[in-house]
């Protein structure tokens, strides 16, 4: 069974949202967070801060903008953040920025993207002071293809990380997306990448895999848990997963969940269960999270609801009958969750209430 425990916000600015959480427990117990902040989801002025908390997630002190007195000022839009703990307890952040143009980053009528870049960043002093983005590069032709970061760094050995993502198509390219789940990995602890490996691809184009979330389980393999969407229409199948056994190196065929959500990350759990938070976008709309033990049937009957949308769950009409359009107008997302070393379980997301948009927390026990 899943219980509640504790919960609290993360972060609530006024006159502008909070989005994408990133929180995690560093080696001296205290916890250090991210995310991206900016008027709207995708608009061209995110950026992102770090925040820290040595109470265990109950209070955060926002050190604000890593980018500086004028973060929107130079020309990218800086999205999805993550943090980890890296070889001497150096802090690496993971994260993708788009170019800013001359319209929004995503256009409903081409779908096309404003140009991304996958980056790491680097720090030396605990997160306080952050190196110059890194870019990473993915070996594919960019007249076709942009890429963005999906799913979390994970470090599988000192010789070999692997770095998630997704592709579409640029602005400007005429031809229909193809879209996969893919990885590029390390050698070197992050300081070159090179070999590209897809995760999951529909040769048809009909079936969209979004929003890879991943998680190591007990035996070592890798559980990568996918958004199913049927392109060009406003349909998503259940949850497909994904596993590899060899380090990343090849997958299986996706396999059918029985989740109907849309991002979903999984957990694992020291006795080989996983747990998985995952959007809910039916009625009622949430945050919810479920436990299953063979990695395709999770436990409905007792899954617990960390978030209560309400009708707050979208936040306007969108102005084209384009799905990534609607999209851009929710109202919550990108659960995310990890396992502390007490055992419990961290989970959050960012969301509305009040009119305000913001971060959030939830502890469980398990």
């Amino acid at each position: 069974m899943l219980e509640i425990i504790d919960e609290g916000i993360l972060s609530k600015v006024p006159y502008r949202g909070a989005y994408m959480p990133s929180i995690t427990e560093l080696g001296d117990g205290s916890f250090i967070a991210c995310q991206h902040v900016g008027l709207e989801l995708g608009s061209p002025d995110n950026h992102i801060e770090v925040l820290w908390s040595a109470d265990s997630c109950r209070n955060w002190n926002n050190q604000g903008s890593i980018h500086g007195a004028a973060p929107a000022n130079d020309g990218w839009a800086y999205r999805g953040p993550d943090i980890q703990e890296g070889p001497n307890g150096r802090l690496i952040m993971t994260a993708t920025r788009f170019e800013v143009g001359a319209g929004q980053l995503f256009d409903p009528d081409s779908e096309g993207l404003q140009r991304p870049e996958m980056i790491l960043m680097w720090s030396d002093d605990g997160g306080r002071i952050w190196s110059q983005p890194q870019i990473v590069p993915v070996d594919l032709p960019p007249e076709k293809y942009t890429w963005n970061k999906a799913g979390d760094l994970i470090q599988l050995a000192p010789d070999r990380w692997m770095y998630p993502l997704e592709t579409w198509k640029p602005e400007g390219y005429a031809g229909l997306p193809d879209q996969k789940a893919a990885a590029v990995f390390s050698t070197d602890q992050g300081e070159t990448w090179g070999e590209f490996t897809v995760v999951a691809d529909d040769p048809t184009g009909r079936r969209l895999w979004w929003d890879q979330m991943n998680t190591r389980l007990p035996d070592g393999r890798i559980y990568t848990m996918l958004w199913t969407h049927f392109y060009g229409t406003s349909e998503d199948l259940v949850n497909h997963w994904v596993v590899s056994a060899d380090e990343g190196r090849s997958w299986s065929e996706p396999q059918l969940t029985n989740l109907q959500g849309q991002v979903c990350t999984p957990i694992s759990l020291p006795d080989g269960r996983v747990a998985a938070i995952y959007n809910y976008r039916h009625e009622p709309q949430g945050v919810r999270i479920a436990v299953t033990e063979d990695l395709s049937h999770f436990d409905l009957e007792n899954e617990v609801v960390v978030f209560d949308a309400g009708s707050e769950a979208t936040l306007g009409e969108p102005d084209h009958e384009n799905f990534l359009a609607e999209h851009m107008l929710i109202g919550f997302g990108k659960p995310k969750g990890v396992l502390l070393n007490d055992g419990t379980l961290l989970t959050f997301f960012w969301c509305t209430s009040g009119g305000a948009t913001h971060t959030r927390w939830v502890r469980l026990t398990i």
